[in-house]
């Protein structure tokens, strides 16, 4: 990672208390920040938490009777000392004029005042700060950078303020690892100390703001309860709020006895471990940080699917989803079924998947993410913007080996890197912001379509220094005058060749292939677009006892009616065509020949893996790393037109001449081995460096965005 300079950030928010979720972050940024060696300041009205050291306290004046006039007053305040005492970037944990960056940590004020809220209210004083200060960050006009945490709110914003989707940066989840590892003994002395049986069952509700996050929803649920399902159940309420009103519906509903409100806590990793199910049926909430922290220490989650994170939940099926709009009745019913799951198949699986999901890193990963992206804007870096794009990427696929590796690489160079995807597998490199481009249609070619002129918009709104495609035809650069920018570094080169997995005896085993058979290996998701029947139709022309000899590996689908057509080209038996559980790297060194004859112009990145695991390779010019193979004389490349007869022979060639086949694999094996003709992103990502600028200069924004602030 290139070492940042020591930059001067400035954070903003309202209020700090100690169990607050947007204070918890705050004080979580800040401290990172520090220790990567930047100065630190923070404004705030209120702070009733502990200190921070190393960081510069700014507390403004409380003035005001009500909350919209103080938060006004105090963003005039806070523009009034950054002109005195200027920083290089002013980050908002509030929603407020004069930012550079926002953390998204609330929810869009006007979908709210729009659907929960009747008209006039659009009308009162308190509507018009709010609606003014949420459009200071997310209109058009603004360039505020937006650090995302929901999903559901980003496509909110964009559809109300019409905001860039440049503009916004997703976070990963930036839960705390301790949650994920309850220690078991907390268990009973948790218990003990609260007076709770061993076999009595805990309900855990955490979260400051009892309305918002829905305790009364929790509440009525628990009265609904059939039989005496509440009799032996104890609701734990933690969070910092006014319990007052709740404690009354608890006694109106007969529950009071089984509720305790036990306020803003620290031992939430103890009161996990004393948990056997946890609830969250908010009205309105952006993530729902609780929701992750319970599933990932093995308790069962039932939450609303408006939480941010319960997607989470239900993609590990990790506990229920109620579905939205609310009833109180299904929920009603989760919540029995949540309960009286104890001891059955069905809790432990959700225990168990809760616990699996906990080891994804990127669970954790927010603050070093946060800090990279406000280093970044605190340089300008915003400007020298890389953009990678994919439909569809995935590890395995060989258009997109070279991606990561590209990306990574100008990431390390200083470089700004972004990403669009209508769909991701596998982890995202650090300091890169990955955005999942919303397209969808009847048909993958209507996808395609649509994503490419998502991205083409999307480019069009953005300074771009270069931006880069991975699809059809691998690493093709798009931006001029970027044009020439790949001379000299052949695709499919970036990476590494995959090691070898020493397999191949196994798999001709498995495939019984004999020593003296030759085995074609095919790749690819759809054979027929990879060529195959060109194949079927080179080694059925053989001679008998040539074509006895000749086998046909490969790893993909074909369309019902092929066994017919290998039937009349004499392989009935000799072609084994598997979908799935074979390894694409074990298929290759399973086989003699790597081969590649698609339709249209393309790339095929396990072209360069043949070669690396010694193998002769059949392809066509129109595959882009056809090229490697003419360097090296690692097999046979046909020409542009493709013409079978030239197929035929190369096949006959292959299969029949045993030495020049051994030669061709030998050259393969010492071209594709020789470091210097592999991992090579840094060489191209100096290349694509050349292409970028030096950045803005990011003071004379901020001075003019402190001096169009709201004043006191």
């Amino acid at each position: 990672m290139l070492k940042s300079a020591r930059v001067h950030i400035a954070f903003a928010v309202f209020k700090v208390f100690p169990h607050g979720g947007v204070a918890r972050d705050l004080r979580k940024f800040a401290t990172a920040c520090l220790a990567r060696g930047h100065e630190v300041r923070v404004y705030a009205m209120v702070w009733h938490d502990v200190p921070l050291p190393g960081a510069e306290i700014v507390l403004l004046p409380r003035r005001g009777l009500r909350s919209h006039v103080r938060q006004r007053r105090f963003a005039g305040r806070v523009a009034t000392h950054l002109r005195a005492n200027p920083v290089d970037l002013v980050v908002g944990m509030n929603k407020m004029p004069g930012l550079d960056v926002y953390y998204a940590g609330d929810s869009c004020f006007e979908d709210k005042a729009r659907s929960q809220r009747p008209w006039f209210y659009r009308l009162t004083p308190r509507y018009k700060h709010y609606a003014r200060f949420e459009q200071a960050v997310f209109g058009s006009a603004a360039d505020t950078h937006i650090l995302a945490i929901s999903t559901p709110q980003t496509a909110l914003y964009r559809a109300i303020y019409g905001t860039p989707e440049h503009r916004f940066h997703a976070l990963p989840p930036g839960i705390e690892r301790d949650r994920a590892t309850p220690s078991a003994a907390f268990r009973a002395t948790t218990r003990a100390a609260l007076e709770i049986g061993a076999h009595d069952r805990v309900l855990l509700f955490l979260g400051s703001g009892f309305v918002k996050k829905g305790l009364d929803r929790v509440l009525r649920g628990m009265a609904a309860l059939p039989g005496d399902g509440a009799a032996k159940l104890h609701l734990l309420v933690v969070g910092d709020d006014k319990p007052g009103r709740f404690a009354r519906l608890a006694r109106r509903l007969g529950i009071a006895s089984q509720v305790r409100f036990l306020g803003g806590r620290d031992d939430v990793p103890a009161l996990l471990a004393a948990a056997d199910a946890s609830v969250l049926p908010a009205y309105d909430e952006n993530t729902g940080t609780a929701i992750l922290e319970s599933a990932v220490a093995g308790v069962p989650v039932l939450a609303t699917a408006n939480c941010g994170y319960a997607a989470y939940v239900e993609r590990a099926v990790a506990g229920l989803v109620t579905p939205m709009p609310f009833e109180q009745a299904r929920f009603n019913a989760d919540l029995a079924r949540l309960l009286d799951s104890a001891g059955t198949a069905e809790r432990e699986a959700w225990s168990r998947n809760g616990r699996r999901l906990g080891e994804d890193p990127s669970l954790y990963a927010m603050v070093p993410r946060v800090v990279d992206l406000l280093e970044r804007v605190a340089r300008g870096d915003e400007s020298r913007l890389v953009v990678f794009h994919a439909f569809h990427y995935a590890p395995g696929d060989p258009r997109h080996r070279d991606l990561v590796p590209a990306a990574a690489a100008c990431r390390e160079q200083g470089m700004a890197v972004r990403v669009y995807a209508c769909t991701w597998q596998g982890d995202v490199p650090p300091g890169i912001d990955l955005i999942h481009v919303p397209v969808a249609a009847m048909s993958i070619a209507a996808r395609e379509a649509r994503f490419r002129r998502w991205t083409d918009a999307a480019l069009r709104d953005i300074r771009v220094a270069c931006a880069i495609g991975f699809d059809a035809a691998g690493m093709v650069v798009e931006t001029s005058p970027a044009t020439e920018l790949l001379a000299g570094v052949p695709p499919g080169t970036l990476a590494q060749p995959i090691a070898p997995r020493t397999a191949c005896a196994a798999v001709r085993a498995r495939f019984a292939f004999e020593a003296d058979d030759v085995v074609f290996v095919m790749l690819g998701g759809d054979l027929v677009e990879q060529g195959i029947e060109r194949l079927f139709v080179a080694l059925g022309r053989l001679p008998d006892e040539l074509r006895k000899r000749c086998r046909i590996l490969a790893l993909g689908r074909l369309p019902p009616g092929f066994g017919a057509a290998l039937r009349v080209f004499g392989l009935g038996g000799q072609a084994h065509i598997v979908e799935d559980g074979l390894f694409w790297r074990d298929a290759i060194e399973a086989g003699d020949v790597f081969v590649g004859l698609p339709y249209a112009v393309s790339s095929n990145g396990w072209v360069f893996d043949a070669m690396a695991a010694g193998r002769a390779v059949l392809t066509h010019a129109s595959v882009t790393e056809a090229e490697l193979v003419d360097e090296a004389d690692g097999g046979i490349v046909l020409a542009t037109p493709f013409r079978q007869a030239d197929c035929d022979r190369a096949a006959a060639e292959l299969a029949s001449d045993e030495a020049r086949r051994e030669g061709w694999q030998r050259n393969a094996v010492m071209y594709a081995s020789a470091p210097a003709r592999y991992g090579r992103a840094a060489e191209q990502a100096r290349r694509i460096r050349s292409l970028c600028g030096t950045g803005g200069d990011p003071s004379a924004r901020r001075a003019g965005r402190h001096r169009a602030a709201v004043p006191a």
